[in-house]
């Protein structure tokens, strides 16, 4: 579990405990997957931090989602006069991060 800013959250971050407004009303369920559109409304409603599962990156080392974008960097290698390709390279790309 890590500790972040609303601002720091990504779409795909799963909850790790509910998150509650200041009378204690859950507004999103342990194990929530965040949207844009939730990430919207936290912020609307004032949510500054989240609990999301998931480890804080050692320091200076690469995170597992940056060590998969560099896979998939070389996995297209080569391909960037395929536009098809560099499509889906795009929907991957946006999966990771």
């Amino acid at each position: 579990m890590r500790q972040i800013s609303v601002d720091e959250a990504q779409v795909g971050d799963v909850i790790a405990s509910p998150v509650e407004n200041d009378q204690g009303r859950v507004l999103l369920p342990n194990g929530a997957k965040l949207s844009a559109a939730v990430l919207s409304r936290l912020k609307g409603w004032g949510v500054e931090t989240l609990t999301v599962e998931g480890e804080d990156a050692a320091e200076g080392g690469e995170t597992q989602g940056e060590e998969l974008v560099e896979a998939l960097e070389q996995r297209f290698a080569g391909l960037e006069d395929d536009s098809l390709m560099m499509q889906i390279k795009q929907i991957a790309r946006s999966h990771l991060s």
